[in-house]
């Protein structure tokens, strides 16, 4: 019985070796603005995240891999939860809502290191790619070589605007208000659910 104790030990230290060496080739990756390995209770099976300006990748698994990536203008909302026993070990999940083409999906970072930093940089990376990519939406490229003569058409009527940029900035501005103390987390739930409702 002791081998096979040793055996187990052995095994967990080496699992330990192998992720903590993943978590600083994460750290290390060019464009990485934040990088967190999860740290599960049991120490195995804790998941990789990384956000770049772009895109946050998060893969789970111990032996067999789920991996995934969301572009970060499509992120909002996003919260602390954490447990007792999570916040005396100082580790936490962090809860991301993706807006998809067709629906609102929530994302789970779990177990993260010093989850209220990761949320903080979470929010200002999403918040700087939406307003990236809607100026990118609003700028008309021009060419130094002009194209041949094409009878003038009337402009086209600019597209109405998705009530999801709306919902996300109302999100947005629900997190800062809560954030700086004026909504308590009663209030905040509530409005957020109104207006997740609506879109």
């Amino acid at each position: 019985m002791n081998g096979f104790a040793n055996r187990i030990r052995s095994a967990t230290q080496d699992f330990t070796a192998r992720s903590s060496s993943e978590a600083s080739a994460l750290e290390g990756a060019p464009g990485v603005l934040w990088s967190a390995k999860g740290q599960p209770l049991t120490g195995i099976g804790g998941g990789r995240y990384r956000l770049t300006a772009t895109t946050l990748f998060f893969e789970r698994g111990t032996l067999t891999t789920n991996a995934q990536q969301v572009p970060t203008n499509q992120l909002f909302d996003i919260d602390l939860r954490q447990s007792l026993t999570q916040k005396t070990r100082g580790v936490g999940d962090v809860v991301v809502h993706v807006q998809r083409a067709s629906r609102v999906e929530q994302v789970i970072l779990n177990d993260v290191p010093n989850p209220r930093e990761a949320v903080n940089i979470i929010n200002e990376v999403a918040n700087q790619a939406r307003i990236n990519a809607h100026t990118m939406a609003n700028t008309r490229h021009f060419t130094s070589n002009p194209a041949p003569a094409v009878p003038a058409s009337p402009p086209e009527a600019a597209p109405p605007m998705t009530t999801a940029p709306d919902a996300i900035e109302q999100l947005t501005k629900l997190g800062q208000l809560r954030d700086a103390g004026i909504l308590t987390e009663d209030e905040f739930a509530q409005k957020k659910a109104d207006i997740l409702a609506r879109m």
